[in-house]
């Protein structure tokens, strides 16, 4: 859900059309009523990643608004079955996890973790439900729920966790969890499987196991999550073993609806009882997606229960932070350096500048990673900044910072600056010459995975194969896509040290870039990235900011290939007119199609 409780956009300060929980409430008390009247029983799940993911969620988290947590009353209200983690529900530390599920009627389950503080979340859950089989008996029906989420969880949230959460491999922990039901009698095993499908082979550490899980032998039924794709439906086409029209992986029902309440993922189970063994036995499956649209209806009760806490974000995030004379925006940062990564940076740049004066890293020189921010992707064509000419909000600054990250900074070589960038380049697709309506970048590649670095000067050319593939791993043979690294008027030399001004995330391998270790990771700052944002902007340099352009693509390559963004963005084509722009009509998502030519 990324705590997206109504349909409201706090960033533009706007309601808007897509999912939200109180729209998914509509349909889960449709689903009951109709479940009711054909005297079905009916379980209701959550897949995790159920407290972060707006302005709202954060100040919550930072106590910056006060009342009653309204995920928490929506759960209690909606009553749920049971529930599982996922990874960003530990972004804003243990303790604040632990409180909300103190508060929580829901049964939480993680099959991976081992946690003392977590206490009240459980290796499994057996539900007991009475049903009738086809013979007319009334039996006891056992169901098992098992949870798993990302190992690397951990890794990606060290500096919240700070050791006091373990995670172990997600398939042996669900292996031994699912027969150990089995042998507790459990006549449906089901699971709640933070993670998505591997489109790739994602390497001996991959994240991403729902072929596996559907594999598994004592599982029957897998809950997807975590990539914010959809199952079944296109979104996973060509994939082995995966029937992406009736829903089964491996022959095991699994559904995955969309992220932030845009579907209902609904199951729905035929079961009868052999005659000879007494066993259940799984006689039919039909997996859909129940889409929330325009005409599903916000239901009064979960609006309700969030409106207080939803009337403070809004006038927080509504505070000026300061003025801006000409306007800023996202809808090109993929294909041209956009002033709001550079904001980003310099922010960076001058939070760790500060923290490292007096020390022995002073004199280093100092670079700052940053990635675009609102580039549309999978939360479509609504997912963009502009800021107009007038005041700079709090909330536009959110949107510059859609996750709970710190400052940080990093001792790295020229060699390993190198393959960041070289790694940042996989967001683009490889680029084949007299193919005007190929797409610029890789849609299974989030542009949180795609850093510019400032402080540098290159070139990215996706005319060339990448030199990691999409797992991390480097492509035998392969020269890569970065050239001309200039630092200082020299080029990059292998040898040479720097420091790198990142994130939190960034420098604990999130992303598949490098897990740089302890001694490597020079400055650990505790303030979250938008209060670094906050403070640049009380003195900031807009014409700098717009001047900065570390990167660009190489001239006259000879290759064309369309861009998707908002539809407001061809009001602003002058911005990348180097790049010769022409409008090619929209998508049925209703993003605006650009040819650029490179």
């Amino acid at each position: 859900m990324h705590m997206q409780m109504t349909c409201f956009d706090y960033v533009n300060d706007r309601p808007n059309h897509g999912g939200s929980l109180a729209k998914l409430a509509t349909l889960i008390k449709k689903a009951r009523y109709e479940a009711k009247e054909t005297g079905a029983t009916c379980l209701l799940f959550d897949n995790g990643d159920t407290f972060q993911g707006t302005p709202l969620a954060d100040l919550l988290a930072r106590d910056q608004i006060s009342g009653p947590h309204p995920m928490v009353a929506a759960m209690n209200a909606l009553d749920y079955d049971a529930g599982g983690l996922g990874n960003h529900d530990f972004d804003y530390g243990s303790a604040h996890l632990n409180k909300l599920l103190l508060e929580q009627n829901t049964p939480i389950v993680c099959s991976n973790m081992i946690s003392s503080e977590l206490k009240t979340v459980k290796r499994h859950v057996i539900l007991e439900r009475a049903l009738t089989d086809q013979n007319g008996k009334l039996e006891t029906f056992r169901i098992g729920v098992l949870s798993s989420l990302p190992d690397k969880t951990a890794l990606w949230n060290r500096h919240q966790l700070k050791d006091r959460v373990e995670f172990t491999p997600p398939i042996p922990a669900l292996r031994s969890a699912a027969a150990d039901l089995r042998a507790q009698g459990v006549d449906l095993v089901i699971v709640l499987a933070h993670m998505g499908f591997s489109f790739f082979d994602e390497g001996p550490e991959a994240q991403n196991l729902v072929h596996e899980v559907a594999d598994l032998e004592d599982v029957d039924i897998v809950i997807a999550g975590h990539t914010h794709l959809r199952f079944p439906g296109p979104d996973h086409t060509g994939l082995k073993n995966v029937n992406t029209v009736t829903g089964h992986v491996h022959d095991t029902p699994v559904v995955q609806p969309g992220p932030t309440g845009n579907d209902l993922g609904v199951i729905d189970l035929t079961l009868q009882k052999t005659d000879t063994t007494a066993i259940w036995d799984m006689a039919g499956a039909k997996i859909a997606l129940w889409p929330t649209d325009q005409s599903t209806r916000e239901d009064a009760e979960l609006v309700a229960c969030t409106q207080s806490v939803h009337d403070q974000t809004r006038q927080h995030l509504g505070q000026q932070v300061t003025y801006i004379d000409k306007p800023m925006h996202s809808y090109f940062s993929l294909c041209h350096p956009s002033p709001i990564p550079a904001l980003l940076a310099a922010s960076k740049h001058q939070a760790i500048r500060k923290m490292v004066t007096g020390t022995q890293y002073a004199d280093l020189p100092l670079l700052a990673a940053a990635s675009a921010p609102s580039t549309g992707g999978f939360d479509g064509p609504d997912n963009f900044l502009f800021l107009a000419n007038g005041k700079v909000e709090r909330r536009h600054i959110s949107g510059m910072n859609p996750y709970a990250n710190h400052v940080w900074a990093v001792k790295t070589t020229g060699a390993q600056i190198r393959d960041w960038l070289e790694r940042s380049a996989l967001i683009f697709n490889t680029l084949a010459p007299d193919a005007p309506n190929q797409m610029l970048i890789n849609p299974h590649i989030p542009s949180f995975r795609c850093d510019f670095i400032y402080g540098l000067s290159y070139t990215i050319d996706p005319s060339r194969p990448p030199r990691f593939d999409a797992s991390g791993q480097i492509v035998p043979g392969a020269r890569g896509r970065i050239d001309d690294i200039v630092w200082n008027n020299t080029p990059l030399q292998e040898t040479q040290e720097f420091l790198v001004a990142t994130t939190d995330h960034r420098a604990s391998g999130g992303g598949l870039f490098k897990v740089f270790s302890p001694d490597e990771i020079v400055v650990h700052g505790h303030a979250p990235l938008q209060e670094a944002v906050m403070d640049y902007l009380s003195d900031p340099d807009f014409d700098a900011l717009r001047a900065t352009q570390p990167w660009s693509f190489p001239e006259g390559i000879g290759r064309t290939a369309i861009l998707l963004t908002a539809p407001e963005a061809e009001h602003h084509l002058d911005d990348i007119a180097r790049l010769k722009p022409e409008v090619c009509g929209q998508t049925d998502e209703g993003f605006l199609r650009i040819r650029i030519t490179l």
